[in-house]
Order: C-alpha cells, then structure tokens, then sequence
C-alpha cells in the first residue's frame, strides 16, 4: 500500500541519499527534512492542475453573516478546498457567477452556490501511481538542497518532474473523461526561478 513514508523514500532514493525514513515523525535529519515539505508539496501539485480524481462537486452552506460591502451573501467553504473550479447559481451547472474567494469564504450576490473544486486528498492510496511519482520527483527535487546540498540535482530533478512526470501524471488523469483544464499555479515556477509552460489551448495564467 501507498504511503507518506514511501513517497518520501522514493524522493530520497531520486537524490541518492543512502538513509531511507520509518516515519516523516521520527525525528531522524532525513525525516524532518521530509516532514517539512510533503504536506505544501502535495498541496500544490493538487492544485496546480484539474485533476479528475480530486475533484469534487457540493453545494454550499449560505452563512448568516454578510459581507461588509459589495457582496449580498457569502458561503463557507468545505473543510478539504484547496482551489475553485467553477461556481453556479443553479445545480444544472450551465452557468457562471461573479465571486470573490476572501477570508476562508466565498462572497457573490447568488442566492445559491454550487462550487465545484479542487480537494486536499490526504490518503495516498486515493492518489493515482502517475501522481504519486510526481510527487516523490518534486518533494526530492527539494530534498535535494535540504540534505544533498545540490542546486544543480535541485533544479535537474524539477525540470524531470516538469518535462516527464507530470505530463504523464496529467496525460493518465485526462482518458479519465473530458475535463475542463485550469492554467497552471504560478506558485510552483516561482519557486523554481519563474519557468511556466502551458499546453496548447490553455489560457494564460492571470
């Protein structure tokens, strides 16, 4: 079975490091190293696509406080959101309404809201394998300056996790069915000097 554990161990073995890890809790260097980084790492490889698989569809509980200004109404998000999708007034989900995401809510003049979203999927085992190896290849890609003190490994590994692992992450997300595709996080290319890719048809990035 899947794991934090052997995500992480598969990320250590990508930088070559000789000690593997029990537990992301156990206090070793390499454990603390992984600790620090898996749950942000797998947070936003998440979001950085419209995965199929975490995606999720619920409607939305009207809050009995109102926004100061500007908006009629706003909505509490669930527990698990991680990035919109798309929001609608009516559960056909034709349509699409102006919002603002502010403060852990979200904020429109609907009198309805249908939110479908990204989700923070926690359990391994509900990870595909091709995403799973993505994540392993992006959290070594930072293990590899934390304790292989290499930017050059560093930067390869990342440049491998863009240009193979999650093409092929996204590629066996999509047969899946017919998906409407988000443009990419900028949050991941800033971290690694302001690369962005796109694919064709995809709008830019705002």
């Amino acid at each position: 079975m899947a794991s934090e554990v052997s995500i992480c161990n598969i990320a250590l073995q990508l930088i070559k490091h000789s000690k593997s890890i029990t537990s992301l809790t156990s206090g070793t260097k390499e454990a603390n190293a992984c600790e620090a980084v898996y749950d942000e790492m797998r947070d936003l490889l998440s979001e950085y696509h419209h995965w199929n698989w975490c995606t999720k569809r619920q409607k939305l509980g009207q809050l009995s406080t109102t926004p100061a200004f500007e908006w009629d109404h706003e909505y509490e998000l669930p527990a698990d959101f991680l990035r919109a999708v798309s929001v609608h007034e009516h559960d056909d989900g034709t349509d699409s309404v102006p919002y603002k995401l502010e403060d852990g809510k979200i904020m429109t003049d609907a009198d309805d809201v249908y939110l479908r979203y990204i989700a923070r999927v926690v359990d391994p085992n509900q990870m595909p394998p091709t995403f799973r190896r993505a994540l392993s290849k992006l959290i070594a890609s930072q293990l590899a300056t934390a304790l292989a003190q290499s930017v050059s490994l560093s930067k390869e590994l990342f440049d491998q996790f863009h240009d193979q692992d999650l093409p092929l992450a996204k590629s066996a997300d999509s047969i899946q069915n017919y998906a409407d595709q988000l443009p990419e996080s900028d949050f991941i290319m800033v971290r690694h000097g302001g690369r962005q890719s796109y694919e064709p048809g995809d709008p830019p990035a705002s």
